[in-house]
């Protein structure tokens, strides 16, 4: 393996496409809804009088996407009501759990007879057009009436497998959030995972799609759940079939282009690694522990992600080292038994009083106080959506939000900047151009300085791993590639020096449960 390990393998093509049913090919979503809500209303008269009728927010938190069964006993701990759960063979009825689930099948079937079934004509269009460009196919549905609905709408013959209610019956298949109906499509079309597109509607089926480890999770929303389909997994969300272009360049580079060996679905090796030697991990903020996103000051690490981290640094030595002020990030986490590396690491705090700052601070600040002057002078009225972010020892101009055009302007002021006020250099991450110190410190340097600082770097029993998203990054992959790992978080279109590859901040989260896992079973 060459120091430029994996610098950029080659685009992955897109081998198949996997669609949800209900709410994405067709439209029985509200036939759905009506059996369901007519068989709760049905029971809560006869069983539980005075209980509110189900509502949208219930369908789409407690039974949407999930087997029928599953559905029923959902709903139903909602209200606080329980019942035996019964057999399948159980006759129409409210006694068990069962029962009502048949109940619903049979209104759900009276009146598909009678209604037939409406399909999304810009689902079918794009289906037949990438079908028609030898893409494979696949229908998932927790439903055991999928095959009877495609067939009466006619589009059977456009899937090469089916993976219904029946065959997860049949084969044990576990219901959404589990992958399981999701993998074993992939399975059947003979694709692999990471090559693969789900479309789902539900939050449930997104879940899913990215605990499946699926190359692009598309969370299609017809019903204004876009925001709830983002946080629960959707890579992307769409309103409308017709505006997706599955042959996008920067969709391609960024979901299906491996830079590094990719940690998941199924790679032993580097897990072999931790348990022989313990990590000590070091980490970026921004595209790493918290998605992307438009203003930086929007970037809040989850519930989910503050608790994994807070049991992961309980076990492991653990440092973020981020472009960021420590303040900053020290805020935005939260987490007293972390180290902090703020600004590229020219400041450096944790437990124990662990303390750095760099030697030329109180030089750099008042001449990039000068220099933000300028930037914001400079950029009021010739660029639109650009935002300075001042930090203590740079100075970020984000385009993110920018028109097209004002990269360049914004690229022409930093030369100019650079020209004007000699000591500095430009520095580049996602959609940010920083103006920064000409001194020979980065991230890389600050990880090297923290493992000096905590007697690590000549103990063998120990790995450090540096773990980022972004340009700004491949200092601290470069830093050990001779005496740790590297992993990139998604893809930067650059070289990089990082061995191994994560796709997302979810995956993120997934590969330290790995950890902790790894951890208990050892201990």
């Amino acid at each position: 393996m060459n120091d430029k390990t994996k610098s950029l393998s080659e685009t992955k093509s897109i081998e198949a496409l996997i669609f949800d049913l209900d709410g994405v090919i067709t439209q029985t979503r509200a036939t759905h809804k009506k059996a369901w809500k007519v068989m709760f209303d049905n029971f809560f008269e006869d069983r539980c009088p005075g209980q509110a009728s189900m509502t949208e927010s219930d369908y789409q938190e407690y039974i949407d996407g999930k087997p029928r069964y599953q559905g029923v006993k959902s709903f139903l701990a909602s209200r606080g009501v329980e019942i035996p759960y019964g057999s399948k063979n159980d006759d129409p009825g409210y006694d068990t759990v069962c029962a009502l689930g048949n109940s619903k099948n049979i209104l759900f079937n009276n009146l598909l007879e009678k209604d037939g079934v409406e399909v999304y004509h810009d689902a079918l269009e794009k289906l037949k057009e990438w079908r028609s460009q030898g893409m494979k196919t696949a229908i998932v549905s927790s439903s055991k009436n999928c095959r009877k609905i495609i067939q009466v709408a006619g589009i059977s013959n456009l899937f090469d497998a089916c993976v219904d209610g029946l065959v997860s019956e049949e084969i044990g298949l576990k219901g959404k959030p589990n992958p399981d109906i999701f993998t074993e499509a992939a399975r059947r079309l003979e694709i692999n995972v990471e090559n693969a597109v789900v479309f789902e509607d539900a939050s449930s089926g997104v879940k899913a799609g990215q605990r499946g480890y699926f190359g692009l999770v598309v969370g299609i929303s017809r019903f204004g759940n876009a925001k709830v389909l983002l946080k629960n997994g959707a890579d992307i969300t769409i309103d409308d079939f017709r505006d997706f272009d599955l042959h996008d360049r920067a969709l391609h580079e960024k979901y299906f282009v491996r830079q590094g060996i990719p940690i998941f679905p199924e790679n032993i090796e580097i897990f072999d690694i931790f348990s022989q030697k313990t990590p000590v991990i070091f980490l970026d903020y921004d595209g790493t522990l918290s998605p992307i996103v438009p203003r930086p000051e929007d970037a809040i690490l989850s519930s989910g992600m503050k608790k994994t981290l807070k049991k992961l640094a309980g076990i492991f030595t653990v440092a973020i080292v981020t472009g960021r002020d420590k303040e900053d990030v020290e805020n935005l986490v939260g987490l007293d038994e972390m180290i902090y590396a703020g600004s590229h690491g020219y400041i450096i705090t944790g437990p124990n009083e662990l303390f750095m700052e760099h030697p030329d601070s109180e030089k750099i600040t008042p001449r990039l106080d000068n220099i933000e002057e300028e930037v914001n002078s400079f950029l009021k009225g010739k660029t639109v959506g650009t935002q300075v972010d001042r930090k203590r020892y740079a100075i970020g101009i984000h385009y993110r939000n920018a028109r097209p055009e004002d990269e360049e302007v914004v690229r022409k002021l930093v030369d100019e900047i650079l020209k004007k006020h000699p000591g500095h250099k430009k520095g580049e991450g996602k959609k940010i151009i920083e103006i920064k110190p000409d001194i020979d410190w980065h991230k890389g340097k600050a990880v090297l300085w923290i493992l000096d600082a905590l007697n690590l770097s000549e103990n063998k029993d120990i790995i450090p791993v540096f773990i980022g998203d972004d340009i700004t990054d491949e200092d601290g992959f470069k830093a050990l590639k001779d005496i740790g790992l590297g992993i990139l978080v998604g893809s930067h279109g650059q070289p990089t020096a990082a061995r191994y590859s994560l796709k997302n901040v979810f995956q993120v989260n997934e590969f330290f449960n790995k950890l902790i896992e790894l951890h208990e079973q050892k201990h």
